[in-house]
């Protein structure tokens, strides 16, 4: 199948990452879900849950003992270095349960994906996609946090080492798993634009023609066309609804981590000189930033390309509708109120993921960076009227 040939790249070490389900069979007639591998996916699931909940009992309630600094930046910054720990479990946790509870819906993506792959290649579809270097940037972001983080919690830390393996193994689990989620998400979602692309090219050769040259056979393919493109659209909306809870927790933790770091940043250049390297996480902070980044943009960009090409079909469609009288009557019959709306994805419905989205979340980052920089001045103003008293 054609499908599982551009995935992959990706298949097996998303698999064994349990985002992907193992598959059984590489033809259409005997794919399946490998029962092994299902039951591979909610061990995973349900050591990652035990082993969440035991570390943020620890994180919670022994939040003094995971001070990455020897001396204290302040109450907010402790408060936020907890928080954003707790956060950072809870996010690959969910996206790894999320995963493995909508397999089924992976499975049937992949399947129905398959099966249209046979009109698309006798029609001489030949596309594919490589996230060879893309995935390599990631990665290579990914690991700079992971390796930044070791420095600090082990050579510059008094964490514990029992704790510091438990901090570094929470850091790496989230890259890991972010990683892993875009790389596979942009494969997918570029594979499936490719695709969509291609039905496009077709349809709009319909609006090149002349009326007189339209027969019966150009009203056979119409309505092929379209209902393939229908489709194609109830995949991207199955898409949508199996990613949507691992999207919203990934982005809800990548907003505060981002917010998190700036201002810690920030903390870090407005301390004096004399007390800056007892307080620098400069390096942590922006390699944080720039690994949450460039994840949230190959994701965000990655939906914002599928969903204009899926739009343009609509377009495509409404310059065909004028061509002829028996292609209205077409259009009318297989042009369903999901098609006559805009293509939108989604984080589980609180926010739409296109372009504008990184633009949204790093104004909201600014905005929440002067209120957290105001608590942070508060605090400085009380310490010092302590000292003076």
């Amino acid at each position: 199948m054609k499908i599982l040939q551009d995935l992959e790249g990706v298949a097996r070490p998303t698999q064994l990452c349990a985002l992907l389900p193992f598959f059984n069979g590489n033809q259409a007639d005997n794919f399946s879900i490998s029962a092994t591998g299902k039951l591979y996916g909610r061990v995973i699931a349900l050591i990652l849950l035990v082993s969440s909940v035991i570390f943020c009992q620890d994180v919670l309630f022994a939040s003094e003992n995971y001070k990455l600094m020897v001396h204290s930046q302040g109450e907010t910054e402790d408060i936020n270095r907890t928080i954003e720990t707790l956060f950072c479990i809870v996010s690959y946790t969910i996206i790894v349960i999320s995963s493995v509870l909508n397999a089924s819906k992976h499975f049937r993506t992949i399947r129905d994906l398959s099966m249209l792959d046979g009109y698309l290649e006798a029609h001489g579809y030949t596309g594919s996609y490589s996230c060879r270097y893309l995935g390599s940037l990631l990665i290579f972001a990914s690991a700079s946090v992971v390796v930044v983080a070791f420095y600090y919690i082990h050579y510059l830390s008094e964490i514990e080492v029992r704790r510091q393996c438990i901090l570094m193994w929470i850091y790496s689990l989230q890259m890991l798993y972010s990683c892993m989620f875009a790389i596979y998400l942009r494969i997918v979602l570029k594979c499936l634009a490719l695709r969509i692309e291609f039905l496009n090219a077709r349809l709009e050769q319909f609006t090149q023609k002349d009326r007189e040259q339209y027969i019966k056979d150009d009203w056979c393919e119409l309505s092929n066309l379209i209902e393939i493109l229908c489709k194609f659209r109830y995949i991207t909306e199955n898409i949508n609804s199996v990613t949507g809870v691992a999207l919203l927790f990934f982005f809800g933790f990548s907003f505060y981590t981002v917010t998190n770091q700036s201002y810690l940043a920030f903390s870090t250049l407005t301390t004096p000189d004399q007390l800056r390297k007892e307080h620098d996480t400069m390096g942590l902070s922006c390699a944080w930033v720039l690994a949450e980044t460039a994840i949230m943009t190959v994701i965000c960009s990655s939906f914002d390309c599928l969903a204009s090409e899926a739009n343009t079909t609509s377009q495509i469609l409404a310059r065909v509708y004028g061509k002829s009288k028996e292609f209205q009557n077409i259009i009318d019959k297989f042009l369903t109120k999901s098609i006559k709306q805009e293509v939108q994805f989604t984080a589980y419905g609180f926010f739409a993921i296109d372009n504008s989205t990184l633009f949204k979340i790093f104004s909201a980052v600014t905005t929440y960076l002067v209120i957290l920089i105001q608590f942070k001045q508060l605090e400085d103003s009380k310490l010092e009227e302590q000292e003076t008293a």
